[in-house]
């Protein structure tokens, strides 16, 4: 599945980083765990023998783990938004096209990092949603997709496009990209440039069959 950004292993428990170093390397441990286990399956006491650091030393910066996968989240969402914000602002012809672009990019950060996105969107995440500012990290990477997706859908036909419309077209990426790495889609959701084609393919017969 997809190309994962995250090592695998854990290093042996003995404190290893350096000064202001401890955050990044428990977000780090943290990625590596949910690869290995899943968001359910390691405590704050795993991630701080992942990251090579004594047992209390987490909560120098966390007070549980949903703290910690809130951080790694709201830290995914930053990298989330900046891939969408990079597509939509390639020029295009048409508005139409800059949300096709932003729907690959969805897709495709997804592929590249598949863990980061299942801690960001999957299981128990509007449970994390209080901690930090992961809540603002979220909405904003949505309204930026809300927008094109506007954009897109107003340049496309002349009545007034409803909620349920950028939902329903949003629910389409946000599904192609779990199926890509659910491993749904065979060695087209491991590859990105296989990938991209689908979800053009996938987003222009969508866009026929509105059209009719």
């Amino acid at each position: 599945m997809g190309r994962s950004e995250e090592a695998r292993g854990e290093p042996p428990a003995k404190e290893t980083y350096h000064h202001g170093d401890l955050r990044r390397a428990l977000l780090d441990a943290t990625l590596r765990l949910v690869e290995q286990r899943g968001p359910q399956g390691f405590t704050l006491r795993a991630a701080a023998r992942a990251a090579g650091v004594s047992p209390g030393a987490p909560y120098h910066h966390f007070e549980d783990k949903d703290a910690l996968l809130a951080a790694v989240a709201e830290e995914g969402f930053g990298l989330f938004e900046a891939a969408l914000r990079a597509a939509a602002e390639q020029p295009t012809p048409v508005p139409r096209l800059r949300a096709q672009n932003v729907g690959v990019a969805y897709v495709l950060f997804a592929i590249d990092h598949p863990t980061r996105f299942r801690v960001m969107v999957g299981y128990g995440v509007q449970s994390r949603m209080q901690h930090g500012k992961l809540a603002g990290a979220a909405l904003s990477a949505y309204q930026l997709v809300r927008d094109v997706l506007l954009e897109g859908l107003q340049g496309r036909q002349a009545e007034t496009i409803s909620e349920a419309d950028v939902v329903g077209w949003w629910a389409i990426v946000h599904g192609l990209a779990f199926l890509a790495i659910d491993g749904h889609l065979g060695k087209t959701g491991a590859s990105s440039k296989r990938a991209e084609t689908m979800v053009r393919q996938v987003i222009a017969a969508m866009d026929k069959r509105d059209r009719r």
